[in-house]
């Protein structure tokens, strides 16, 4: 029986990887294809939102239309087939052998803290954010083991341009400039500068209060997709016992990313 077990588990493992395959991989993928990856709440649409202004006009560009310029792989695969190359697809997919990828990440704490107000609407009326947080499926996976398998396992990073979410804060220009240099982009500095006016958090915020987003029905989730954006919120929320679960499951990453230096926060 442990080896029929064994093999049931085996056969599982292998249909889930093939089904992840086929969630977040185009029918046909190009060399010249470029995917922003990252955790959902680490700042994605923000992303999406700035190469979009520098590669479009202004008014062509909310929540709604951000669907079909930069689409999202699983979600808007019709849109992904109609795109002009060269392609700038999101995707939340764990490690796959992407031509190239931007990877955002965000300190996995604030992480844990937005995503659980995204989802409040859809948890039971009594779900703290202690027990959100201790979860263990969460989707696509838990923030740490995302991490793992883009930065830290032995696949290939030189197609892998890492992003901070808290450098977007504190500089959003050069990492933009980064982003761009890295896609292959012509851009000005006016271009750039103006791309970073027009996605502050502020107005972005506006843009989906004055025309909406999709989903909205079908997510379930707040009145208002765009939450604070703040660096640092987690302090407010964590406690001795979600710092506890934190450290035990993801502090080792959190601190490779230089996030903390130590266990003793």
């Amino acid at each position: 029986m442990f080896i029929v077990d064994r093999l049931k588990k085996s056969i599982n493992s292998q249909k889930k990887r093939e089904l992840k395959r086929k969630i977040y991989l185009p029918k046909k993928i190009y060399s010249d294809d470029m995917f922003l990856v990252s955790y959902p709440k680490s700042g994605n649409t923000w992303i999406r939102f700035l190469l979009a202004s520098v590669l479009k006009q202004e008014n062509d560009i909310d929540f709604h239309t951000i669907q079909t310029l930069i689409p999202e792989i699983g979600r808007n695969n019709e849109a992904i087939n109609k795109l002009e190359r060269p392609r700038i697809i999101k995707s939340h997919a764990t490690y796959l052998k992407y031509p190239k990828v931007i990877y955002l990440v965000r300190d996995g704490r604030d992480v844990y803290v937005s995503y659980y107000f995204y989802r409040l609407k859809r948890l039971p009326q009594e779900t703290t954010f202690r027990d959100f947080l201790a979860r263990q499926d969460h989707y696509p996976c838990l923030w740490g083991e995302h991490v793992q398998s883009w930065l830290f396992n032995q696949n290939k990073k030189s197609n892998i341009l890492l992003i901070k979410y808290e450098d977007l804060l504190w500089d959003c220009f050069e990492q933009l400039k980064r982003i761009v240099n890295f896609i292959g982009i012509e851009a000005t500095e006016e271009q750039l500068k103006h791309a970073v006016k027009f996605c502050k958090f502020e107005n972005m915020r506006q843009l989906e209060i004055e025309r909406g987003r999709p989903y909205k029905e079908e997510e379930k989730g707040p009145d208002i997709f765009l939450q604070q954006g703040k660096k640092g919120n987690w302090r407010e929320f964590f406690g001795r016992e979600e710092k506890a679960i934190f450290k035990a499951r993801e502090g080792k990453v959190l601190m490779r990313l230089g996030y903390e230096k130590n266990n003793n926060w």
